[in-house]
């Protein structure tokens, strides 16, 4: 039984945020039970491909909705609404990413639920401070990327920045609302209250890049991005990627001595001898840099690789994902498991990182089919099966038989 066990959540989520708190806290223990529309989850059809296994599924829905019960309600209808107090009133906790008024409009806003159960914890997932200027604004991954200053950082001066290849922004705000829940929890079980928390996208996105803020409000100003690929805009030379005659490569932090080693196992110590410093390496970093790329760009990844090593500086070749995954030390912690539901089929997914060995998180659960549970999860309400048919044919509820 997980950590979370009795715990009961109520879930109206879609996309990715909202949806990877929910499953998180499912894998974690928590009953988690969630309320689509009839029109669907957008991630059920945003990211697929016809031709694959998974046909008219997401794979992406897949796996950011395991761990979760789902059922489809009208929130429009009386009977949608009735369905649904009855569940919040016997909810832990309520998470939801609506856009901040959208629940409110219907009757399930913080101040209306609270008097109904108030013990339940409500969690808002926004892009913005749902209770500052900027509420209504759109809140998305690449949007935020690009507000909170992300996306600036990435990618060479003088070319266009590059925002990063995943869903960086949703799934740091996720976990920064797996923790105010958790926190929430804490303090109900010393207090008996519920409480409303909310952790937005651009504030977690400017949390996630603290180190490199505190750089530009105390030292006063906002270092640019190197022309010759040094790949953070605070560090020194050799920071970054460079490219070899059959693949690519990464070198990280070093000093100046490992440097003028690595430079003379490359035979080309006398282009940065003027700059073999700290200072030198920062502020000349894209001559250094550059000149290292030159001496690379003929050589094997392995070969290159064996000369940083022996000059004590830190390397790895550049994997891609599918090369990760396939990766040995991927197997031994088990991070890649396996699923099948009658919605998707069989398929793998990649397990939440935490190891807790007296109390293990466990993926009990594929990501439900459009309705799945709604049957299942009325009945346990106590609606009798005559209410449950007049739901449905009211269309008031949607569920598989």
């Amino acid at each position: 039984m997980g950590v979370l066990s009795g715990i009961k959540v109520v879930a109206f989520t879609h996309f990715a945020a909202g949806p990877l708190v929910a499953q998180f806290l499912g894998s974690l223990g928590a009953d988690v039970i969630k309320v689509e529309a009839p029109g669907q989850d957008l991630n059920r059809t945003l990211v697929r491909d016809m031709d694959s296994p998974f046909g008219e599924a997401s794979p992406y829905f897949a796996t950011l909705n395991r761990n979760q019960r789902g059922i489809v309600l009208d929130l429009k209808s009386d009977g949608g609404r009735d369905v649904a107090m009855r569940l919040v009133k016997q909810a832990d906790v309520l998470v939801e990413n609506f856009k901040p008024g959208a629940l409110e409009r219907l009757g399930f806003g913080y101040p209306e639920l609270r008097e109904l159960n108030p013990g339940l914890i409500y969690c808002s997932i926004s892009g913005y401070d749902p209770t500052g200027p900027a509420k209504n604004e759109r809140g998305q991954d690449i949007l935020i990327q690009a507000l909170s200053g992300m996306i600036a950082l990435n990618g060479r001066e003088g070319e266009a920045p590059v925002p990063t290849g995943t869903y960086v922004a949703d799934a740091y705000t996720s976990q920064m609302n797996v923790i105010a829940v958790l926190c929430a929890l804490r303090h109900r079980d010393a207090t008996g209250e519920g409480q409303w928390v909310h952790a937005d996208m651009m504030a977690s996105s400017l949390h996630m890049m603290a180190q490199e803020a505190s750089y530009i409000m105390n030292v006063g100003y906002q270092p640019p991005r190197s022309a010759a690929g040094v790949a953070h805009t605070d560090h020194k030379a050799p920071y970054g990627a460079y490219r070899a005659a059959d693949g690519e490569f990464v070198l990280s932090v070093t000093g100046a001595e490992q440097v003028g080693a690595l430079a003379d196992l490359l035979g080309m110590r006398g282009e940065i001898e003027a700059h073999l410093d700290e200072r030198g390496l920062k502020v000349h970093r894209d001559e250094v840099a550059a000149a290292l790329a030159r001496a690379f760009a003929p050589l094997p990844v392995s070969e290159a690789l064996e000369m940083a090593a022996t000059a004590g500086v830190w390397a790895a070749p550049i994997r891609s994902l599918a090369e990760a995954l396939e990766d040995p030390v991927v197997a031994a912690g088990d991070l890649v498991q396996k699923a099948d539901s009658a919605y998707c089929g069989a398929h793998k997914f990649v397990r939440e990182p935490i190891n807790m060995h007296a109390s293990p998180i466990e993926a009990t659960r594929p990501a439900p089919a459009h309705g799945e549970h709604t049957i299942e999860v009325l009945r346990e309400l106590g609606f009798d099966e005559n209410e449950i048919g007049a739901l449905v044919a009211k269309r008031a509820a949607f569920g598989m038989q």
